[in-house]
């Protein structure tokens, strides 16, 4: 199971506990953003991000299925992705360095949906924070990560030594 997955039902577990307990607090909230996604990238102003819907296996994935020779690259692309590579984009596939591949793959669907990327690490975009249950009010506006331990303290009636 791919981690988003369990991610999100061990959140619906702890919700359904959260409901039926009324003494429990979630809180969810990530320590950063990555990538810092733009839609309309490339120098061009335009959109086709439903052609991610095709998209049915990450770049890594993907990059797990192609031969050793790379050979198969059209069709793990068109099986995983729906695209049909062009000569170009089949080049890049074929001479990336082999612990690149996944990238160069995720660089070609990106590219497709016209998605850019002004990094492959962190970003400072906020990111979002959800809370339920008892004293959730604590936790809502924009934070600073640091304050959240500082919060679940006072969540929980506890001193907290700064």
């Amino acid at each position: 199971m791919p981690r988003s997955e369990a991610f999100e039902e061990a959140v619906e577990e702890a919700l359904e506990f959260a409901k039926n307990d009324r003494k429990t607090l979630v809180v969810v909230a990530g320590d950063h953003d990555t990538g810092g996604m733009t839609v309309g990238g490339y120098d061009e102003y335009r959109s086709n991000v439903e052609m991610l819907l095709d998209v049915t296996a990450t770049g890594s994935y993907m990059a797990n299925q192609l031969h050793e020779d790379r050979s198969n690259a059209t069709e793990v692309l068109r099986t995983y992705a729906n695209i049909e590579l062009t000569a170009s984009e089949e080049e890049r596939i074929q001479t990336a360095p082999s612990n690149r591949v996944d990238f160069v793959i995720n660089t070609i669907i990106s590219e497709r949906a016209y998605v850019g990327w002004s990094t492959t690490a962190h970003s400072g975009v906020d990111v979002p924070l959800y809370a339920y249950g008892p004293s959730a009010d604590l936790f809502n506006g924009l934070l600073d990560n640091t304050d959240l331990p500082k919060r679940m303290a006072e969540a929980m009636k506890i001193e907290f030594a700064e």
